[in-house]
């Protein structure tokens, strides 16, 4: 005995394209202008609410760097690479600091533990 199939749903509405967007989308109203130092005080409050930072921290320009490639004896690299684990520094840091207690001009800006960190400090 066979059974008749089951009557399954069109597909038409499936394949008839999407409608299509209007030549002019709609243009939202124009928002009141709201002042600066309004906006700072609520950012503060809502800050404070939430437990968010509300201002960015504005940094001096970065100094560009220059590469400077030095040879020197395979004991004092050596030397370098452990003091520099030790304390968690480059050997660019240590150079700079050396040359600094020498007399050379180097900014405090520019004096940085680590130079992948220069952003941060």
């Amino acid at each position: 005995m066979a059974t008749k199939p089951e009557e399954l749903p069109s597909l038409d509405e499936d394949l008839t394209p999407a409608p299509a967007r209007p030549a002019n989308p709609p243009r939202l109203r124009p928002h009141a202008v709201i002042p600066d130092d309004q906006v700072q005080a609520n950012s503060r409050v809502l800050g404070e609410q939430w437990g968010a930072a509300t201002h960015l921290r504005l940094q001096e320009p970065l100094t560009p760097l220059e590469p400077l490639r030095i040879d020197v004896p395979e004991y004092l690299a050596r030397e370098l690479r452990v003091r520099c684990a030790e304390d968690k520094v480059t050997i660019a840091y240590l150079v700079m600091a050396a040359l600094r207690k020498d007399g050379f001009h180097i900014e405090d800006k520019d004096l940085v533990k680590d130079r992948y960190k220069r952003g941060r400090r």
